[in-house]
């Protein structure tokens, strides 16, 4: 048991997981949502070039995510890695060095967006319509990609430190402050775009500053003192290459949307793209759960891998993947059963269904496997084996999906598109049951031993 109460070692295992991955979930459930008001809020009050503005930005999101996930995840797996040792200081210079790396990176992200915004832009396919409103937000979002790192790395050591539900309110201050922002900055002051973006960093430091008071008020398992934000470089090689799987992720999906609206366009036109819009929705949806699930036993498997528990830290993997599947599958059987109406909630005309119905049900009929194949992410990222989850993620996403995006439509005409991710996620199900299969053998034999931790 560590010194907050959490018996990550010989607690009840389901009452665990629930406990840490509904508060994660929620979390998620939350940023989903404030993410797809902002989107409402602006075409509504400002019309579509507005809205055009703001979502050719998105990729802003992603591109601040990428380095806060990777310095966060993992900085907060070694933290509970050495939790599991009780190896106090170690895990204090792990927040430390991670904090410091996010700082760095972020700020010099903030940088390089600001000094070439129109190379961005274009990059992101910004419209001459789009363009004043995109530059407008553009240049605010940007300025705030630090509070959006520090607000992740104090939700992820909030919660590795035992504490889940208040690891879900340092980012849940923040979503909910943005949308009640959204409302007076849009609707009543009507600066559009400009309110949208002021709304979303002034989010973002509100829970950077709930978090900071979390951490740096000795309310975690964190002991601040000033030699732990002393870099050194063996620990900041290992957080970097342990959150390298979440990095590579998140650049990946902003560089897939880019290649997904390309080859719709050219096959099915806005209409298509428009389908694409409904099923990257639907889709942030159904792997909330599967991304809860995995940031709740992050902490489990950590600690239980850096005690040398093995058994209990494979245990925990799969009672977790079968709860991830089996919730994976109830929003699932949704999409197939109801794909019209999902489609007209979104304002699906006729022209849509002819398309939409089909692609919702090729996009999404292999779905279950992504409770898994999230898990095993996680599962490798957690015990210090970064390699594994990085070959999953780029495989999945890059290597294995984007050939199938251009090779399927040459022979199934647009459904070919939708075919390609559940053929990519099939694949990489193979893969990863093979990875986690071989780990596991390794565990239960017992030649591992402390090779998950090296000597910082």
């Amino acid at each position: 048991m560590n010194r907050k109460g959490v018996d990550y070692l010989g607690g009840k295992l389901f009452p665990m997981i629930l406990r840490f991955s509904i508060p994660a979930a929620v979390s998620l459930l939350i940023t989903a949502v404030y993410n797809i008001v902002d989107r409402m809020f602006v075409g509504n009050f400002n019309g579509t070039s507005a809205l055009a503005g703001l979502s050719v930005c998105f990729p802003l999101s992603y591109m601040m995510m990428a380095f806060a996930l990777m310095c966060s995840a993992g900085g907060s797996t070694f933290f509970s890695l050495f939790s599991g040792k009780n190896e106090t200081e170690r895990m204090n210079r792990s927040f430390g060095n991670a904090m410091v790396l996010l700082c760095v990176s972020e700020i010099g992200l903030s940088g390089v967006l600001l000094g070439a915004p129109d190379f961005f832009l274009k990059i992101f396919g910004v419209t001459k319509t789009a363009y004043p409103y995109a530059i407008r937000y553009y240049r605010i979002v940007a300025l705030g990609c630090v509070f959006q790192g520090l607000s992740q790395l104090f939700c992820d050591f909030v919660r590795v430190s035992g504490k889940p539900v208040l690891g879900m309110c340092v980012t849940g201050i923040g979503a909910v402050a943005n949308i009640i922002l959204d409302g007076v900055f849009i609707i009543v002051f009507d600066w559009g775009v400009v309110g949208a973006a002021v709304a979303t960093v002034m989010g973002q430091v509100l829970s950077a500053l709930f978090g900071a008071w979390m951490v740096f008020g000795n309310r975690t398992q964190v002991r601040v003192e000033r030699g732990i934000f002393r870099l050194e470089r063996r620990l900041c090689l290992q957080i970097v290459s342990c959150g390298f799987a979440f990095f590579v992720a998140q650049m990946a999906m902003g560089f897939i949307s880019l290649v997904y609206n390309s080859q719709l366009g050219r096959y099915g036109g806005d209409m298509a793209i428009s389908v694409y819009a409904v099923i990257s929705s639907i889709m942030t949806f159904v792997i909330m759960p599967a991304s809860g699930i995995s940031q709740g036993i992050q902490p489990i498997i950590g600690n239980n891998y850096g005690s040398g528990n093995y058994r209990r830290v494979l245990s925990a993997f799969w009672l977790a993947t079968a709860l991830s599947v089996s919730i994976t599958c109830v929003i699932w059987l949704m999409v197939l059963v109801f794909p019209q109406q999902i489609l007209a909630a979104f304002g699906g005309t006729e022209e849509m269904f002819q398309v939409g119905i089909a692609g919702l049900r090729i996009n999404f009929c292999i779905t279950p496997a992504l409770g898994f194949v999230m898990l095993a992410t996680t599962f490798f990222q957690a015990i210090n084996r970064p390699v594994p989850s990085i070959i999953i993620t780029v495989l999945r996403q890059v290597v294995f999906l984007v050939p199938f995006i251009y090779v399927l439509p040459m022979i199934l005409d647009i459904n070919g598109i939708f075919f390609a991710q559940p053929i990519s996620d099939l694949l990489a199900t193979v893969l990863s049951l093979y990875l986690v299969w071989r780990e596991g053998g390794s565990m239960i034999r017992g030649c591992l031993g402390d090779g998950g931790l090296e000597e910082g």
